[in-house]
């Protein structure tokens, strides 16, 4: 407040606030909106924001909560939001169904998918075909959902005997607890998992998505925006009581201990892979990519699209400024 105040006292530094304002109109304003309410693994986007590194690399970011990667990828696919976290295969299939809206990820944030079905073992469920006749709770945008019908062909898993439930994210949990679901869509858990890469699906996770208009008309920014959440990376991996810390900004109700675990799990099953480890943050081979797109899009019943029309590298940084610190992964 003095600073402010001191500010206001006289023309001289009236003058200097119209330029820091003018300062702050140049930079390229980027409306972010994410997956999923706030959790652990979003800290690599909070860090940035609030340590001020998008700031100091020239962007102004503006940042959202999300309600299920379906909801992402129409939201920015109507222009609501500029960018956003989505999982891959749910922005293919809305590609298919909206041809004149098609988004491109700009990077592969999640190099490895842990989305996977949470089961209760009481109810019998420790392998995919046990999931039929049983119910499973989730949201309609959920990205594991929409992805299902893969890892149910995978698996020879009868859908006709899958019972859906719509709930929102935060009761799908509370209503496994108390019995009433038999199994729910989440991608992390204490309680034995289900994943789909460990059955079958080789899948990427979440990506930066936009269109591919907004992608030409603001390629610096883009890039200065995934450098600046590999530096979001890097504080999870060498730092979780700062990304906590900043996680709270957000969200002052998360549990620490909750969150925490999540960071440290999504950077075991997701986040780190031994191919980002290697070859950088967004190292996609796109032979890999190819490989994924056959695989998932005939159980959409959509046309197979190309690699370079789903994923493109040329709104990367450098390879220097995709370098993510040593993470030791488990056996």
């Amino acid at each position: 407040m003095l600073a402010r105040r001191q500010f206001l006292m006289g023309a001289a530094p009236a003058l200097l606030l119209a330029s820091r304002a003018a300062d702050a109109q140049d930079k390229p304003t980027i409306r972010f909106v994410l997956d999923w309410k706030w959790e652990g693994e979003h800290a690599q986007f909070t860090v940035p924001l609030t340590d001020g590194t998008f700031s100091k690399l020239g962007i102004d970011v503006k940042l959202d909560r999300g309600a299920g990667s379906g909801d992402t990828v129409a939201k920015v696919g109507s222009g609501a939001y500029d960018m956003g976290l989505a999982d891959t295969m749910t922005m293919v299939r809305f590609n298919a169904a909206n041809p004149d809206r098609k988004l491109i990820s700009v990077c592969v944030v999640q190099d490895s998918s842990a989305t996977g079905v949470v089961a209760l073992k009481a109810r019998g469920i420790n392998a995919p075909k046990d999931l039929e006749g049983k119910k499973i709770y989730a949201p309609v945008a959920d990205a594991g959902r929409q992805i299902f019908p893969v890892f149910a062909k995978a698996n020879d898993i009868d859908l006709s005997k899958v019972n859906w439930n719509t709930v929102t994210g935060d009761l799908r949990d509370s209503m496994l607890a108390k019995r009433e679901a038999d199994a729910v869509k989440f991608p992390e858990s204490e309680l034995s998992v289900l994943y789909f890469v460990r059955h079958g699906v080789d899948i990427c996770g979440s990506s930066i998505v936009t269109t591919q208009a907004f992608a030409e008309k603001n390629p610096d920014a883009i890039k200065k925006f995934v450098t600046g959440l590999v530096h979001g990376l890097n504080v999870m991996i060498d730092d979780r009581n700062k990304s906590m810390a900043s996680l709270k900004t957000f969200d002052p109700l998360l549990n620490d201990d909750i969150e925490k675990g999540r960071m440290v799990l999504s950077l075991n099953t997701m986040l780190v892979t031994q191919n980002v480890l290697k070859n950088g943050y967004s190292a996609m081979d796109m032979g890999r990519l190819d490989k994924m797109l056959k695989a998932v899009t005939p159980a959409f019943n959509i046309a197979i699209p190309s690699a370079t029309d789903v994923y493109t590298d040329k709104y990367l940084p450098s390879a220097a400024d995709r370098t993510v610190h040593f993470w030791k992964l488990p056996a």
